[in-house]
């Protein structure tokens, strides 16, 4: 369960970018977010994501703040003795350190109550952009997850999942918040299904948590239970052909390039395959009956995917996502 604590604020909601020159930010907000997995903004110097919050590099004392609540410098949480966010990892394992200008320090500052800051994180489960929240600095304290945390700092994942910042991805973030914010839960929940998702990040990244749980949401969305009599009513064949409906509607398409050969039927007959054999507690074999999917982690980057894809839509079309859920 969640442990964010929040507050009310006034509701508002608008894009914007700086095309300042990039410069030491002022202190100017009394409270900000660690995004731990930035690389840089490309182009400009700022986001504003929401009104009042705006995605930038950190203040001095920022860094500093994040370092005392990350706590890396004895071991603490990361266990690493350094920073990650100083340094580069090469090809080869070793880590480079960076100049102090490009350190990999980013936030999201605002003032007042961390009300938007939840929803930016709701936000950030269904954006193409896997950008992660740490925790949240509140004047003399701060909020976070204590599992999701954990498995956001976990050395695999931290060490290669950075990303830069275009003004395409920022867009997209800014307007699924606003979604998100207006979002009528009466015919889909979508709240619901994205406070689901903040918690799944408090999963092992590994299958089968993960696999089972976005399977699950897939599911949940797309599927009702089948009429046992009725052949073409089964889950398998309801997923494969409501998402390649939903195919024909989104931009862009699911990407099959990772699966050379295969099909959206063969690939989703598979993906099935998989779910079912992680549930009943098999042995997944990607070498001979899922060899089409090539290993766990494509597997795992495809349903991550269009799960996303589905919630977005739920979000532009509620009504559409509940009709192919009874249908």
């Amino acid at each position: 369960m969640s442990t964010d604590l929040t507050f009310e604020v006034p509701p508002g909601g608008s894009f914007a970018w700086s095309l300042e020159k990039p410069q030491e930010p002022k202190a100017s907000f009394n409270n900000f977010a660690f995004v731990m997995n930035v690389s840089s903004l490309v182009g400009v110097d700022k986001f504003i994501l929401q009104p009042g919050h705006e995605l930038r590099r950190a203040t001095h004392e920022e860094i500093a703040k994040i370092k005392e609540l990350l706590g890396a410098s004895d071991g603490g949480l990361l266990g690493l003795g350094f920073y990650p966010w100083e340094f580069q990892k090469q090809e080869d394992g070793s880590w480079t350190p960076l100049p102090e200008h490009e350190w990999r320090y980013f936030v999201i500052s605002f003032q007042g109550s961390n009300q938007i800051i939840l929803d930016l994180e709701y936000a950030l489960c269904l954006t193409k952009l896997e950008l992660q929240i740490a925790f949240a600095a509140l004047g003399k304290g701060h909020m976070h997850h204590p599992g999701r945390l954990f498995q956001m700092l976990d050395k695999a994942d931290l060490n290669s999942r950075f990303f830069d910042v275009t003004p395409t991805d920022a867009e997209e973030i800014a307007i699924v918040c606003d979604q998100l914010r207006t979002h009528d839960p009466a015919t889909v929940d979508m709240i619901r299904v994205a406070a689901q998702l903040l918690d799944f990040e408090a999963l092992p990244s590994r299958p089968p948590s993960r696999f089972l749980a976005y399977f699950g949401i897939l599911e949940s969305l797309l599927t009702h239970s089948p009429q046992p009599k009725d052949p073409y009513d089964s889950i398998t064949r309801q997923v494969k052909k409501k998402l390649a409906l939903l195919d024909h509607r989104w931009n862009p398409s699911i990407d099959y390039g990772g699966f050379p050969g295969k099909t959206h039927d063969s690939v989703w007959g598979q993906m099935y395959g998989y779910r079912s054999c992680l549930a009943h507690g098999g042995t997944p074999d990607f070498k001979r009956e899922l060899s089409g999917l090539g290993d766990p982690g494509r597997a795992m980057d495809l349903l991550k995917w269009t799960v996303k894809a589905v919630c977005r839509q739920a979000l532009i079309e509620p009504q559409l996502i509940a009709d192919l859920k009874d249908c």
